[in-house]
């Protein structure tokens, strides 16, 4: 349970580090004529007015871009663990557990994909 919050900060930087390049595109411009500063026309961050759309851009950029790199990670700290554990039994099994869960994971990530197009297609949703 130690590791939840290191986790979490973790994924919380990469979340901050993959919005920042979006604010530092849209930030810029001349005020607007309403007074209060904010430039005219603001592009839409989503670039999509649709549910289904963000939805589906955000599990593809999961799968596609965020995804691959974390597991990468975790697959070498798990072979860390094992090369690390020097005998010890318990350490061994904590880095079979690490690339098993992190297989498992990016494994319900495919299939969450799949769910989705399968849903897609039942509704009529393009």
């Amino acid at each position: 349970m130690k590791q939840v919050p290191s986790i979490l900060f973790v994924l919380l930087i990469l979340v901050v580090l993959s919005v920042l390049p979006v604010l530092a595109s849209n930030g810029g411009g001349e005020p607007g004529r309403n007074g209060g500063g904010a430039p005219d026309g603001l592009p839409n961050p989503l670039r999509t007015d649709n549910i289904v759309n963000l939805l589906n851009t955000i599990l593809s950029e999961l799968v596609t871009k965020i995804a691959p790199p974390l597991v990468g990670l975790m697959v070498i700290i798990g072979a860390f663990q094992i090369l690390f554990a020097g005998g010890n039994p318990e350490q061994f099994a904590l880095g079979k557990k690490t690339i098993l869960y992190t297989v498992i994971g990016y494994a319900i990530l495919f299939i969450a994909t799949g769910i989705t197009a399968i849903i897609k297609n039942l509704l009529g949703v393009q």
